[in-house]
């Protein structure tokens, strides 16, 4: 376990929230940086200690999460369902029609590829990266993936070989240095590339529930941002915000649910939409492109 600045700001002045447990008994700080707000977790825990919680059981009993086993064909149809949403909302399809036939993507952090097959799909060029191996032989052996198990920032690509698109999707809060992800990410994009993320989003619903929050999963997330502190941080980068959406209003589904909580969540899910207050965030970023911003 170690105290680290914060990935954001650089600031080592925090200002503790609360505890939490996780299924082990294990009790993580969570704590708030004083200059930037940025939560996180700290002290925490080193990469290969971090990487011991991605076992095969991560993937297979996560009851928690709301499934049971990654890899079933029901879990895959819910993620792609939400993969589509979420692009309908950033308007995806609109800026799709502009680019080239020759359009390649990358994932970072796309356990068993259901992103990379979405795209590939869509008749993209389309590639995955994860740390993990249960997921990565899955997406590799039975699906048929482009996808390797590899860090994504000790990868060494080549240069000459530049995305359209980067995705982050519920992966950013996994890493334990987003920041230079992120600064990774913008070199590799083309200009006029894009990076889509999608992350929990540390707001007023977070802020009530506190440690009973359903995204304070730890250590296995390990930053918590707020909206707009990942607008902050992805301009101070180079990116330029496109349109971003939050949704969830903490209200899972749940088989066994009486009537009463059906409407709740059926009227509560909506409004935090509309209202941007929702504990989930998707955004899309433009690398600028150079000739553009000349004009």
């Amino acid at each position: 376990m170690e105290r680290i600045p914060c990935n954001t700001c650089g600031s080592s002045e925090f200002k503790p929230l609360f505890s939490k447990s996780n299924h082990k008994n294990e009790v993580f700080q969570i704590v708030q940086c004083k200059r930037c707000a940025l939560v996180q977790v700290s002290p925490q825990p080193s990469p290969e200690e971090v990487a011991s919680y991605y076992s095969e059981e991560y993937f297979l009993k996560r009851s928690d999460r709301g499934y049971d086993n990654y890899f079933s064909d029901g879990v895959r149809s819910e993620i792609s369902r939400v993969f589509g949403l979420n692009l309908k909302d950033l308007d995806f399809a609109t800026w799709e029609k502009t680019l080239s036939s020759s359009k390649r993507c990358l994932d970072v952090g796309c356990a068993a590829g259901y992103f990379v097959d979405y795209m590939q799909q869509r008749q993209w060029d389309s590639y995955g990266m994860d740390i993990a191996e249960a997921p990565v032989k899955f997406a590799r052996e039975k699906l048929g993936l482009k996808v390797e198990q590899k860090d994504f920032l000790e990868w060494k690509e080549d240069a000459s070989e530049k995305f359209d698109l980067i995705t982050l999707w519920a992966s950013i809060e996994h890493l334990h240095k987003p920041k230079e992800t992120l600064e990774k990410i913008y070199t590799l994009l083309k200009p006029g590339g894009r990076i889509i993320l999608s992350t929990c989003r540390w707001g007023i619903l977070g802020k009530i529930q506190g440690p009973s929050w359903r995204y304070l999963n730890v250590p296995e997330h390990l930053y918590y941002y707020s909206l707009s502190g990942i607008i902050d941080l992805c301009e101070s980068i180079g990116f330029q915000k496109k349109k971003h959406i939050t949704y969830g209003s903490g209200l899972t589904t749940k088989k066994d649910a009486g009537l009463f909580y059906k409407i709740l969540k059926y009227f509560a899910d909506p409004t935090v939409k509309l209202f941007d207050q929702g504990d989930m965030m998707a955004l899309c970023f433009e690398k600028a492109n150079l000739e553009s911003a000349r004009r």
